[in-house]
């Protein structure tokens, strides 16, 4: 019997990788339905790029000029020349193209720093989102997987991991904690999510029809 091979994901951000590394270490150490088959940073200074190193993962740095392209043509064609099937967002703080959704057929997800739909929106990224939630006089917190789309923080939840406040916590303290719950939701929702896609992927192979994932 043929195993169905691992999904490819593109990890895309531009800061520190953490995230990235979380997901890398995560494929290596455990019989996930996916692998990180490529990083891509908007910027060569980026952390994110020394993980690509580290964990022996191709990387694409797209900032401009690109050749000359849109970031949206850029993305197309690593996302194409890579073969990939999910992108992940991890630190990426600008809207996605539209184009990039729907060149991938919306399969592409991110991870966001609070408990949405609360906490969301435009400007809502790092330090803000925890000075925002301590502001509020909130009793928790956490992070949220998502599914982009064409609007900030709007697509569908695929998963949410909580914590509670601690009395006095400044913000940086807190995005050190939900950071660690990050490191652990992000690889295992991306996980369920990838294997969510796979009986179609199946299917399109037992009928011949073309491949859902080109």
């Amino acid at each position: 019997m043929t195993s169905t091979p691992k999904l490819r994901i593109a990890v895309l951000g531009s800061g520190t990788g953490s995230n990235a590394r979380a997901l890398c270490r995560a494929c290596a150490e455990n019989d996930l339905a996916y692998s990180v088959a490529l990083i891509v940073s908007t910027s060569e200074k980026a952390g994110i790029c020394d993980v690509a190193h580290e964990e022996r993962v191709s990387l694409a740095i797209l900032e401009p000029p690109n050749n000359g392209k849109p970031l949206a043509d850029a993305l197309e064609q690593v996302i194409c020349e890579h073969a990939i099937d999910v992108l992940v967002l991890a630190g990426f703080m600008r809207l996605l193209p539209q184009k990039t959704i729907d060149v991938l057929h919306g399969r592409v997800l991110n991870i966001h720093p609070a408990l949405l739909p609360d906490f969301g929106g435009q400007g809502m990224f790092g330090i803000h989102v925890h000075e925002a939630v301590i502001a509020s006089g909130a009793t928790e917190t956490g992070a949220t997987i998502h599914v982009v789309t064409g609007d900030y923080d709007k697509g569908e939840i695929l998963a949410q991991s909580k914590i509670r406040l601690l009395p006095g916590e400044s913000s940086t303290d807190l995005q050190a904690r939900v950071k660690t719950i990050e490191h652990s939701l992000y690889p295992a929702a991306v996980d369920t999510y990838v294997r969510s896609l796979l009986p179609f992927l199946a299917d399109s192979q037992k009928s011949g029809s073309k491949p859902v994932f080109s």
